[in-house]
């Protein structure tokens, strides 16, 4: 079964074409082949930083390409990069000019480049989809690059917000959004449409590719990860998925053993100072994990060094969310398509009293708290439950949103685009606070494309 396509899901969200027409009318429209989750700035971080750059990059004609420097990080008008540096071919030809990069090739001539003096330096067009172009529209010698083939890394967990932006104050780099404050208003909730038109069509991407459940269960463990963690936790709800867990049944405390054994944060031994609780706490966690790992010997575990714990609260340690995890796949949250995905939020109510509802950590120190915060919970219901139902045409997942907690990208977007006299009422709504994160990403985040 094929979910809710582009043309589907503006049916449920008729503001978001409204905004895309405001700040970008020229925007091609978006078809099964050019389908891209994700914004150009992605590809920006990906081509900029070597970390995660692609490795085999080819050119259009095939030949191997070595990135001696990627070029500076343009936060001015004209080309992405300056100055970018190539090694082509088997005798690593070096070329040095300007790169632009786009979702797809026809945004060169749709944005105007074709016919701008400042890009007749370009000499590499990068681009995420391959498809033919008409080289008379570029400088001579442009060489053309694809990334998709070769990209190996799960750009949903790139923090875009890493890499250079520009910081606006004044609200004339920005189009128009009305005059009366009810214009405002509707413009800001168009925008938060558009946000989540942008996550229900990713998610229906993953539920084509995965099925509903492992979708479900898999962006849920993402979410759990927040910032920090989000790579480790969908690599290990990959490595050990949804069905792979069934076989325990409603068994929560081995299913958790079996992710904390896999995800390399079984402690080995407990800590001179734990008290007897933690102790038994682990011993009992060995023993499931000692029973059940020749199961799992042909799956690659992740290492305590793949998980950030940099300015990581006790109560949001991944040690806690893998716990919650494991309750609410024993808990079947994840099947029967919406029923479990309107089981969700109430299985994180009904956990079972485990240790760790009872203790911060390791430590033992006694104090009772939920396993997953309200806050993170109002995050995994607007970031997976409600994309989640819009891709399955559920339009009453748009009722009684929950609003967005105040963070500081939306406090810094109201201020740069209103000032600091304005009305909080302005975006007292769930959608119109979506919207300034999706003005954020699109009008800050995008200043330098």
């Amino acid at each position: 079964m094929l979910y809710e396509t582009s043309a589907a899901v503006d049916q449920l969200l008729p503001g978001a074409a409204v905004y895309r027409n405001l700040i970008s009318p020229t925007a091609v429209q978006e078809s099964a082949e050019n389908y891209f989750p994700h914004t150009e700035r992605h590809l920006h971080a990906l081509w900029f930083d070597d970390s995660i750059r692609p490795t085999g990059l080819r050119t259009s004609g095939g030949e191997a390409i070595v990135v001696e420097n990627p070029g500076r990080w343009n936060l001015e008008a004209g080309p992405d990069f300056l100055g970018a540096v190539l090694l082509l071919g088997h005798e690593k030809r070096r070329v040095v000019g300007d790169a632009e990069i786009h979702i797809v090739s026809n945004d060169w001539k749709n944005h105007g480049h074709h016919t701008d003096p400042r890009y007749s330096d370009v000499r590499f067009h990068i681009t995420w989809f391959p498809k033919t172009v008409d080289s008379s529209l570029f400088p001579p010698r442009t060489v053309h690059i694809q990334l998709n083939d070769s990209c190996g890394i799960d750009l949903e967990s790139l923090d875009v917000t890493a890499y250079p932006y520009h910081e606006p104050r004044a609200s004339s780099t920005f189009p128009r959004f009305g005059e009366s404050p009810a214009e405002v208003f509707q413009c800001l909730e168009n925008a938060g449409e558009e946000r989540l038109r942008q996550k229900t069509l990713r998610m229906a991407q993953i539920m084509n590719e995965r099925g509903e459940t492992q979708a479900l269960y898999e962006e849920t463990a993402v979410a759990l990860g927040y910032k920090n963690n989000k790579v480790p936790f969908r690599i290990l709800a990959q490595r050990a998925s949804n069905d792979a867990l069934a076989q325990y049944g409603a068994d929560w405390k081995t299913i958790y053993s079996v992710l904390l054994g896999l995800s390399g944060l079984l402690p080995t031994q407990p800590v001179a100072k734990w008290p007897e609780a933690s102790r038994k706490e682990l011993r009992s966690l060995w023993d499931l994990w000692w029973r059940e790992e020749q199961k799992w010997e042909e799956t690659e575990p992740l290492s305590r060094a793949d998980w950030n714990f940099s300015g990581l609260r006790p109560l949001n340690h991944p040690v806690r969310r893998l716990c919650a995890l494991a309750q609410w796949v024993a808990g079947g949250c994840f099947e029967n398509s919406l029923d479990g995905a309107k089981k969700h939020l109430q299985c994180a109510q009904d956990a079972e009293n485990c240790f760790w509802t009872k203790h911060v950590g390791w430590t033992g120190k006694e104090k009772r708290a939920e396993l997953v915060g309200k806050g993170r919970m109002q995050a995994i219901e607007l970031n997976v439950l409600v994309p989640f139902r819009l891709a399955k045409g559920d339009s009453t997942a748009l009722e009684n949103l929950l609003v967005e907690p105040m963070n500081s990208v939306i406090r810094e977007t109201a201020y740069t685009l209103f000032g600091p006299d304005h009305s909080p009422k302005l975006y007292r709504s769930a959608l119109a606070r979506q919207g300034l994160i999706q003005i954020f990403n699109d009008l800050i985040l995008g200043l330098d494309r």
